[in-house]
């Protein structure tokens, strides 16, 4: 899939998903970190097997030392992960709060209500655990997202997301 077929996709989900509940919203979130948490085996093989390929970067001098330790997930990382979307998932709903309310004449009055951006693109490095910051994030706020993780990840990144967009 092309990037504008992606874009044309995002933007058809964020005009469904602006107007989803609170309730269903917060079950989501709490879904994704079930999975996330009965599929973290799964997620560290893959980790793994960009671990291993970024070694050989690492001593080729193409990758950072700095990055290649950001690259890993261990299990503090993962629990501060599931933990992350837990606490998103409790936070208030930021959509169709009213931030400004001003009668300016008798029978006029003006609203300054919080909304959707629509579509947020996220272009990140070697850290897979921000895929599931942005998505619970994004989700909670009633947006799509386009995310783009550096190519040290992308096994990581591929076994994140399959799970988030399964469950």
């Amino acid at each position: 899939m092309d990037f504008i077929e992606i874009a044309k996709a995002a933007k058809k989900a964020s005009l469904e998903i602006a107007d989803v509940s609170t309730e269903m919203k917060n079950e989501a979130l709490l879904k994704v970190a079930d999975a996330i948490e009965s599929n973290k085996d799964k997620i560290f093989e893959a980790n793994k097997i960009d671990l291993d390929e970024a070694v050989a970067l690492v001593e080729a001098g193409e990758l950072s030392k700095s990055t290649f330790n950001r690259l890993k997930l261990d299990e503090n990382k993962m629990r501060d992960m599931i933990q992350g979307i837990r606490d998103i998932a409790n936070l208030e709903d930021p959509v169709n709060k009213k931030l400004l309310v001003r009668e300016l004449d008798e029978g006029l009055t003006l609203y300054k209500v919080s909304c959707p951006i629509g579509v947020l693109g996220i272009i990140f490095e070697a850290r897979p655990d921000v895929i599931s910051q942005i998505s619970s994030l994004a989700i909670k706020s009633s947006n799509a997202v386009i995310l783009k993780g550096g190519k040290e990840s992308k096994n990581t990144n591929k076994a994140i997301l399959g799970i988030i967009n399964s469950a």
